[in-house]
């Protein structure tokens, strides 16, 4: 039987690994109000946390992956999901695929934008975002997979805005904001310039497209930003203090799901501990906008692959 501190350590160290994909990876663009994505902001009240669910793609075969023999890949996912919808019903707003060296502690974070036009195996061609809605999680970490010969270790998913929460309980995350950002659909109203947000502010900074004017591809990779800015800060005070993080656990530890051991969970954690922000490198998958029909669509530059075989070798991206 475990002691308290014994538990209240494996918790936190699951804690870790929940602030490594949420921070890391897991930004979700609020549906309010109507449910359309671009309906205006009606305020912080409509923001409530999620659960997150964090599983292997298959089986044991990250192993090696953890023993250092490999890169780690976990592609992160942020649904579309209102309340009462299943995370896997709805189409994916966020997609991240993380690549982790376990030799050198460097990581690349790669984001596809939501309109990315590809082939869903099974489903033809569509948006990207589609394949969760069309098969789950699995579906599309076998499209990401088919998109980039990686082959994918784990997946996590979230709905709505549990990392506007993470951030609040953080004390506000420090961004550096490159251009000005005024969208009354996503409520972000930031001047450029170093901002420290709270969790509202976060989201709406993750959410703003409309600012931009390569819209879905500026997006993603503020997302990164935002990600990198709340790993930072989470990894502050964690070495700092790890005892202060202890009021956050209440409410984290229940959101999430998981089938993997409580060891296989602190594993993870540690790993997330070696990688500092700086020896991450946040990148959006080179691609235009334009039309297929009378959709608005990304079109992925065949140049990516040059990306893809250089993350597949190392699990990072060193140059772009």
């Amino acid at each position: 039987m475990r002691t308290r501190s014994e538990a209240g350590v494996t918790r936190l160290a699951a804690l870790f690994l929940a602030f490594l994909v949420l921070a890391v990876g897991t930004l979700v663009l609020v549906r309010a109000g109507s449910g359309r994505a671009d309906s205006p902001t009606p305020g912080p009240s409509v923001l409530v946390p999620s659960p997150l669910t964090i599983e292997p793609v298959q089986g044991a075969t990250f192993v090696p992956a953890l023993e250092g023999k490999r890169p780690l890949y976990v592609l992160v996912l942020g649904s579309d999901a209102r309340p009462g919808q299943g995370m896997d019903k709805e189409r994916a707003d966020s997609i991240h695929l993380i690549g982790i060296n376990l030799t050198t502690h460097r990581a690349t974070i790669l984001g596809f934008p939501r309109d990315s036009w590809v082939q869903i195996p099974g489903h033809g061609t569509d948006k990207i975002n589609a394949s969760l809605s069309d098969g789950g999680p699995q579906l599309t970490v076998k499209t990401v997979e088919s998109i980039t010969g990686i082959h994918i270790d784990f997946y996590a998913i979230t709905s709505f805005v549990g990392l506007k929460n993470l951030v609040d309980s953080l004390g506000r995350v420090t961004v550096r904001v490159s251009q000005p950002m005024h969208d009354q659909y996503s409520g972000a109203n930031f001047n450029p310039g170093v901002q420290h947000m709270d969790g509202y502010q976060a989201l709406a900074y993750a959410r703003d497209r409309h600012s931009f004017l390569n819209g879905d591809l500026t997006r993603s990779k503020n997302q990164g930003v935002l990600m990198l800015a709340a790993l930072s800060r989470f990894q502050h005070l964690f070495w700092q203090d790890p005892v202060r993080l202890l009021p956050i656990l209440s409410t984290t530890w229940h959101n999430i799901g998981t089938s993997l051991s409580v060891p296989l969970l602190y594993r993870l954690a540690l790993t997330a501990a070696d990688v500092k922000p700086g020896n991450v490198n946040n990148l959006v998958v080179p691609a235009t906008t334009g039309m297929e029909g009378a959709q608005s669509v990304v079109f992925i530059s065949p140049s990516a692959k040059a990306l893809y075989a250089q993350m597949k070798r190392t699990g990072t991206i060193q140059s772009h």
